[in-house]
């Protein structure tokens, strides 16, 4: 069966896709959406079981994004910040540091704070103003070396390096090593000093329903799988074929159809697990970090202490991020596993009720070179398909955003 052809097919509901889409309609193109799952959002979706919502893998929105900043409008999607700073645990217990220069009431602790040296606090006050006054261009033109190195260059002593840069990144890039490109740490570190760290008040997944609002009902087609581009025919899983005149490929780059199928190409994996709590381990708005080096369980963030939409009154909704290989655990093995780490902090842990585990094989595409710009030789893989996604550029929101941007953009100019 041969569906009637489009200007514009788009292969993809993720924010990518989603973002191209927005372009296309303000251009008033005829386009359609072809997504292979039940909902829109890509690795961005939130569920909601016995009145939580859980996120699918603890994701932030950086509200100094320029391209979020561009696309969505962050009084709509009721954006709740969490507090700057982070909570340390580590052998000799639980300890805090914040940002002075946004939260004064925080200056005090943060010396105090056993985390780091003067020194290197002192440092970190330097670094954040030096690249405050450092363009986002500038950022991705520097040499690369990984993000270990370039913090041991740049004067940190191991002692910040290991209680507060290893756990903060390694949920940021999920990879315990640190041989992120150090353009993406510049990036981060940048995007986090300057604006807030938020979620949407009912869930990550209202950045994409927010994204496709003005999307018409026939404009995107759900649950219909692509195999194979031909030429300007688009086979599907169902047996459709859909012609356009134009093919824009907006999957993760693990599930690029044929003949693009890359293979081996570099990413990140994460596990994420769900508990509820009568209370709440901790009060703040604050992510606890693991500062331990035989860690399993990386982050912990209670979602409710942001968001009051995330748990039932009365309960606590804790998120729970290993980016370990957890394949050698059943779901019983693995919750056994976290609360028997946890219980030295939160001994009240034995009595969470697990509520789901999200195992996500690719959360992130390798980022050891990273770019904040697409040549269109890229974009174009002949003359009528066109890629776009994160993984052209850097691993996050802004990037996914910027790629469907570009990649619209190039198509508009034909």
């Amino acid at each position: 069966m041969t569906n009637s052809r489009t200007d514009v097919l788009i292969i993809g509901a993720g924010l990518a896709g989603l973002s191209a889409a927005r372009v296309l309609k303000s251009a008033a193109r005829n386009f359609k959406i072809l997504e292979a799952s039940d909902a829109i959002g890509g690795r961005l979706k939130t569920d909601q079981l016995d009145g939580f919502l859980l996120d699918r893998g603890f994701q932030v929105l950086l509200t100094a994004y320029p391209e979020a900043k561009h696309f969505l409008n962050y009084k709509a999607l009721d954006l709740q910040t969490f507090s700057p700073g982070s909570i340390i645990l580590n052998n000799s217990g639980i300890d805090q540091i914040g940002d002075p220069l946004r939260e004064i009431s925080s200056l005090i602790p943060t010396l105090k704070s056993p985390v780091g040296s003067f020194f290197d606090k002192l440092n970190l006050l330097k670094l954040r103003l030096k690249l405050a006054g450092t363009s986002i261009d500038d950022i991705f033109n520097k040499p690369e070396l990984s993000t270990i190195s370039y913090l041991k260059n740049a004067g940190f002593g191991e002692q910040l390096i290991t209680n507060f840069f290893t756990p903060f990144l390694s949920g940021i890039f999920l990879e315990n090593k640190l041989e992120t490109s150090s353009r993406m740490f510049e990036f981060v570190f940048k995007m986090f000093s300057e604006a807030d760290t938020a979620i949407p008040a009912k869930g990550m997944s209202m950045i994409p329903m927010q994204l496709a609002s003005s999307l018409a009902p026939d404009e995107l087609i759900l649950n219909e799988s692509v195999l194979s581009i031909d030429g300007n025919e688009v086979l599907t899983l169902s047996g459709k074929v859909y012609q356009a005149n134009t093919i824009l490929i907006a999957t993760s780059a693990n599930n690029l159809p044929e003949p693009f199928i890359v293979s081996n190409k570099g990413k990140k994996s994460v596990t994420c697990l769900y508990f509820s709590a009568d209370q709440a381990p901790y009060h703040q708005k604050l992510i606890a970090l693991n500062a331990n080096s035989n860690k399993f369980v990386n982050n912990i963030a209670v979602m409710n202490n942001v968001s009051k939409h995330y748990a039932p009154e009365g309960k606590s909704l804790i998120s729970i991020s290993i980016i370990e290989d957890c394949s050698a655990f059943n779901d019983t093995e693995l919750e056994l596993k976290v609360k028997e780490e946890l219980k030295f902090w939160y001994p009240d842990c034995v009595d969470w009720k697990h509520l789901k585990t999200y195992v996500i094989p690719y959360a992130l595409p390798e980022n050891k070179h990273v770019t904040n710009d697409i040549n269109p030789s890229t974009i174009r893989l002949n003359d009528s398909t066109f890629i776009c996604g994160d993984h052209l550029l850097n691993g996050s929101i802004n990037a996914a955003l910027k790629s469907g941007r570009l990649a619209s953009e190039s198509i508009l100019s034909l």
